[in-house]
């Protein structure tokens, strides 16, 4: 993109400055006491000189994301992709908003025709209204007034940046980290839930979004509004209960080593969450197994069945290197008979896949799974995975004897080949069994909510799913 962020910070201080000024020369002109005229003039020159401080220190870049609000007593601003690639972008008008031209060295206000902006691409070119307005960005910021900025029917606090892409336009919304946390928090949790799981989320969540500021950084914002990042709802979604935890856990964020962490989360562990190494093969000392108090959660239980062929579908669209997929096999289980890595083996080859790989393959809820696969043509044979041993259990059906539904055979695994006996047989179908939804790795929100119905606070919940940390003020971080 051609303008830096560092510009966007200071179109949008400098404006909230001068619409401080404004208002204030304009209480002076309302009243007639000489004194009262000298203290807000006096004001005012405060105030222009803080814009020039402001815009001076911006611009040689000494507002570093994390060290803005506790240094110099400024907000952490967050740009959020609301959308990409569109052919237009409608925006309502209330009254007193600013556009800003960012595509100069100077920004530079922009006329505003009417009650509302349609904004159009070209050849990457921006057009408001049929007006060309070059190669942009434009930068809308609401008016003073409080009011709010809407597009496609949902309003958001803060301003829009409107870029021009090839592809489309590209819209995020520029606001402050405090305010991007209202329309988080309740998308992420449930506003219902005890005070103390909601504040253990915010903390969460406001340290996952400064540690993933530059996430999107390619695309031109910091993060999405999706679950790619943190699920993220403007207005619509604040919610009194999450904005009270938000207002009280105001810039604290949880650290190790007086370093912000990487504070995932998921919904339910299903009884044990994670560690780090086993999801993405990077050993985390704060994001090793705990037990999970998400017993209540609805997720405590799930299965989930797959047709051979649909498997063969999934596998040759993320793998098509080992061709058709002829055999499924665990290569390590836990003492549980849970799936640890899995081998998908083809008449091509074979790869082997993590349990989280085969979880995001398959889409199941969770990677605590145990696995059982059909074989026919009949009499059906099912092979399930329950110990950690190499073989599994064999299961088939049995009719003959009353109440008898089914008999555990002993197949001759001492063979040189220990699935000859399987040979006349073909896999038919893939049975998922387990529990927990999400990646399991840190703060279980269901669990969040269970300890806080047995009284714990929010620093003792995110200091049980994220061991040796610390919850410190944003500006003490390094």
């Amino acid at each position: 993109m051609r303008y830096s962020l560092r510009c966007v910070y200071t179109c949008a201080y400098a404006y909230a400055y001068a619409s401080n000024i404004t208002s204030r020369i304009a209480q002076c002109g309302m009243h007639s006491g000489r004194k009262r005229c000298a203290r807000v003039r006096v004001r005012v020159m405060h105030s222009a000189a803080m814009i020039l401080v402001g815009v001076f220190l911006v611009a040689l870049g000494f507002f570093p994301h994390r060290a803005l609000a506790a240094r110099y007593s400024e907000p952490i601003l967050f740009r959020i992709g609301l959308a990409s690639n569109l052919g237009e972008v409608t925006l309502e008008l209330s009254g007193g908003e600013t556009l800003l031209d960012l595509s100069a060295k100077d920004p530079r206000p922009l006329p505003l025709p009417g009650d509302h902006l349609i904004f159009i691409q070209s050849g990457g070119h921006l057009f408001c209204d049929g007006i060309p307005l070059g190669t942009g960005p434009v930068l809308l910021l609401p008016s003073p007034n409080g009011s709010f900025l809407t597009w496609n029917g949902r309003s958001y606090r803060g301003g829009f940046i409107i870029t021009p892409q090839v592809s489309g336009i590209t819209l995020v919304n520029l606001l402050h980290m405090e305010e991007y946390l209202r329309g988080v928090v309740p998308r992420e949790a449930i506003p219902g839930w005890p005070l103390a799981a909601l504040k253990a989320q915010a903390i969460a969540a406001r340290t996952y979004g400064i540690v993933s500021l530059k996430r999107h950084i390619r695309e031109g914002f910091d993060l999405c509004a999706t679950d790619h990042c943190q699920v993220y709802g403007g207005v619509a979604a604040e919610q009194p209960s999450t904005d009270r935890a938000v207002a009280e856990t105001a810039g604290q964020v949880l650290t190790y080593k007086a370093k912000p962490i990487s504070a995932f989360f998921h919904s339910a562990s299903g009884g044990f969450t994670e560690d780090a190494a086993n999801v993405w093969q990077q050993s985390i000392p704060y994001l090793k197994p705990v037990p999970d108090w998400d017993q209540n959660s609805p997720y405590s239980e799930w299965t989930r069945s797959l047709n051979w062929n649909e498997l063969q579908g999934l596998a040759a669209r993320s793998y098509p290197g080992i061709g058709r997929l002829k055999q499924i096999l665990p290569v390590s289980l836990n003492k549980d008979g849970r799936i640890q890595k899995v081998s998908l083996r083809g008449d091509l080859g074979e790869v082997t896949l993590s349990a989280e790989q085969f979880r995001s393959l398959t889409g199941v809820p969770s990677s605590n799974l145990q696995m059982g696969i059909i074989y026919g043509p009949m009499p059906y044979i099912t092979l399930w995975w329950v110990h950690s041993g190499a073989y599994p259990e064999v299961i088939v059906p049995d009719d003959t004897i009353p109440g008898l539904t089914a008999d555990l055979l002993n197949p001759p695994w001492d063979l040189p080949d220990p699935w000859f006996w399987l040979s006349d047989k073909e896999p038919y179908q893939v049975v998922l069994r387990g529990s927990g939804w999400g990646h399991r790795v840190g703060l279980s929100q269901w669990g969040a909510k269970g300890m806080a119905d047995f009284g714990y606070s929010a620093a003792q919940i995110l200091a049980h799913y994220f061991p040796g940390t610390k919850i410190m003020n944003v500006g003490e971080v390094k």
